[in-house]
């Protein structure tokens, strides 16, 4: 009977948790619909744009990333690429100048970084930039052609400092990879549609603008210093607080889709959700902490509810139950965010994703926020 008991306030509890995840993806699937599609106008009047990428081994799908950038629609008087290779022991650096050279592409920069980490790489390439706004991405993504005229445009029609952009995942082959797609799906709708409603939660680095001189403004107030990563969410969050809501906008565009490989196996997927969540220690905005609160919180009744099945049978039906809710409550979002890229194909992998999730979720949060993490060599 005192189990019961317990069982009942657990219970309870999850369904405050659900109330309150109900609240939170409503409104970021509200906002996703909010979002505005601007046209990419032929502008005459273009903005200079410095593009930064920080670059650590990646010799196999750097070139892909260069040659995307070489044939933008955009006049390559008006903007310049600096790629800092941060310490690759690899051939990075050697394919990075030899397509400089062999291009001919005076716009395009190679130097080296002075410190360790991606954030230290990319603060000593603005410090050289000559742009009025800055657009960064990964060296093993691919970008569209209109990519940085769709920046351009969304600058110009709205009141930004800083523009949060689509990623998509491809190629994807496996399972394991179709399943991290629709996961990722989930996390983009969540990106665009809490940017929206004025409260920007996540920004992915691979692809992000913002104007330089409002980047060096707020960079005084940021809380990440002693941080290597986290050049992404630390920004916005310094950007939002010091401009404002209407500061932070995200660009529901198919041209500004940026592509990236997803992580080939297992290890490497935690190795890279763990560092994601290893940050959330230090951010200090509410609008922030309290969603990941929420998100870890029912994920974890629900590895709770999983785990105790095993030992009480009838908290499987209420895991049936909850869990039945948590699809229902994240579908319209999801098929948002799926149709936007296309890729509402994938979109019966919702279920078993369903099963697994709340496992990854705790493993990823618990190991991320108590863990060191590996990532290309290094402890983050």
């Amino acid at each position: 009977m005192e189990n019961i008991h317990y069982f009942i306030w657990f219970f309870r509890l999850t369904e405050v948790l659900a109330g309150l995840y109900l609240i939170l993806i409503g409104l970021y699937t509200i906002g996703w619909y909010q979002l505005k599609r601007q046209p990419v106008a032929r502008l005459t009047d273009l903005p200079f744009f410095s593009i930064l990428i920080a670059v650590r081994n990646e010799a196999e799908a750097i070139e892909l990333l260069l040659n995307s950038l070489l044939q933008q629609n955009y006049p390559a008087a008006n903007f310049e690429v600096i790629v800092v290779d941060d310490h690759s022991n690899d051939d990075t650096k050697i394919i990075v100048q030899q397509f400089i050279n062999q291009n001919k592409a005076h716009h395009f920069k190679l130097i080296n970084a002075n410190s360790s980490g991606k954030k230290a790489a990319l603060r000593q390439a603005l410090s050289l930039a000559e742009g009025k706004y800055i657009a960064v991405t990964d060296g093993d993504c691919v970008l569209r052609p209109d990519w940085l005229l769709a920046f351009a445009n969304y600058f110009k029609e709205t009141e930004a400092k800083l523009l949060l952009a689509p990623v998509l995942l491809q190629p994807v082959n496996t399972l394991l990879e179709k399943l991290q797609l629709v996961e990722f799906l989930s996390l983009m709708g969540s990106t665009g549609g809490a940017a929206a409603v004025g409260f920007p939660v996540m920004g992915n680095g691979a692809n992000m603008a913002y104007e330089r001189q409002a980047a060096l403004e707020v960079e005084k107030y940021r809380t990440d210093g002693s941080l290597t990563s986290g050049d992404d969410v630390f920004l916005m969050e310094a950007i939002r607080n010091f401009y404002g809501a209407k500061a932070v906008r995200f660009m529901r565009h198919q041209a500004a889709i940026v592509c990236t490989k997803p992580q080939p196996d297992l290890k490497s997927f935690f190795a890279q959700r763990m560092r994601w969540v290893s940050k959330n220690r230090n951010y200090r905005s509410a609008f922030i902490i309290l969603p990941a609160l929420v998100v870890l919180g029912f994920n974890l009744s629900l590895f709770l509810m999983l785990f105790f099945s095993i030992f009480y049978p009838f908290t499987a039906l209420f895991f049936i139950l909850f869990l039945g809710l948590k699809i229902l409550i994240d579908l319209p979002l999801l098929t948002a965010s799926a149709t936007f890229f296309h890729q509402r194909k994938l979109l019966f992998l919702v279920f078993p994703l369903a099963f697994v999730y709340p496992i990854y979720v705790v493993i990823s949060g618990i190991g991320g926020l108590f863990f060191k993490v590996k990532w290309k060599g290094r402890r983050i």
